[in-house]
């Protein structure tokens, strides 16, 4: 007779259970929210990610502190955050590293898509193609010619192991059948000092970093990597326009949760986000920031994610590339 009460009392608490998480879903958020950036406080990263955020706070009316975890190409800033309560309140700055991860590394303890829900998309980063106004080239189809007339003998240069403009020139050789040196630092700024002087031959840079250089006349751009021309460079053509289409390779950056985080939390998270990506405030921030704002929500975003892990995987193995 004892066990009928027992019942009822344990059918009553999982109502107050479920009444009170519907409750905290309805309220969401009713505390600070954690973003954790991959990358250093003032990185282009960071500085994405808190013009947006800002924005969705306003709109909740609720605080969203950024948070900097650098390390291990992002793996760290990942691991922490797949290991969050999946709440709603830790959230994932994500770019190229989260789909690139997977291939580089033999032993990884996070996967972007077990691990993760997407929430959606910030931006678009356009970069270009440039090289130092020493290299005797105007255009990619000389750039292509010289680098078969002397295999070997050119080089590139790229931010790190794993980024786009480490794969992206990756993808862009091979399409190209072109044999060209990659050479790793740590960030932009050796690169620059360095493509400046001529001691590197070629990179992908963002428009930004391109814009301060073109302003000491060291570089010239050979194409744009996006989706049209650059409206600060109208007369430079694309990669696609010159034929490579393929390679036409853009970073992005985006915001993700830990899985299992309830879709109705997820569902308020994307919402904000769209929101604020529309927003005229926030899209005029970006764009001097070197970003173009770009919708790409929930699904949309998550297929983004599977087909660019599919993608670096194939251009990881053409090129032989090791896993660390």
């Amino acid at each position: 007779m004892t066990k009928r009460p027992d019942a009822m009392l344990v059918t009553l608490l999982l109502v107050v259970v479920s009444f009170v998480a519907a409750r905290a879903q309805d309220g969401f958020p009713v505390r600070p929210i954690h973003v954790v950036n991959p990358y250093s406080v003032g990185s282009v990263a960071d500085v994405f990610g808190r013009i947006v955020t800002q924005h969705m706070a306003g709109q909740w009316n609720a605080s969203i502190i950024m948070e900097s975890k650098s390390g291990a190409n992002g793996s760290i800033a990942a691991e922490d955050v797949a290991r969050a309560e999946p709440d709603g309140y830790t959230w994932l700055l994500v770019t190229a590293y989260f789909t690139t991860s997977p291939s580089l590394n033999l032993v990884m303890r996070w996967d972007p898509v077990r691990d993760f829900t997407p929430v959606g998309m910030i931006c678009r980063a356009p970069n270009v193609f440039i090289v130092p106004t020493s290299l005797p080239v105007k255009n990619v189809a000389e750039f292509i010619a010289l680098a078969k007339a002397k295999p070997g003998f050119l080089n590139y240069g790229h931010p790190g192991k794993g980024s786009t403009g480490h794969l992206g020139f990756e993808l862009f050789k091979r399409l190209a059948g072109i044999d060209v040196n990659p050479i790793g630092y740590r960030g932009y700024p050796q690169m620059t000092a360095d493509i400046a002087s001529g001691l590197l031959n070629s990179s992908f840079f963002s428009t930004n970093q391109a814009l301060a250089l073109m302003q000491t006349g060291s570089i010239r751009i050979l194409a744009t990597i996006g989706d049209g021309r650059s409206k600060y460079f109208p007369d430079v053509p694309t990669m696609a326009e010159q034929g490579f289409a393929a390679a036409q390779v853009t970073p992005w950056f985006g915001i993700v949760v830990p899985s299992k985080t309830p879709q109705a939390v997820v569902d308020k998270i994307s919402k904000a986000l769209e929101a604020a990506v529309a927003a005229s405030e926030v899209r005029e921030k970006l764009d001097l920031a070197g970003c173009t704002a770009k919708s790409a929500p929930l699904g949309e975003f998550a297929a983004i994610i599977k087909s660019d892990i599919a993608l670096w995987a194939k251009v990881v193995k053409d090129a032989g590339i090791p896993a660390d």
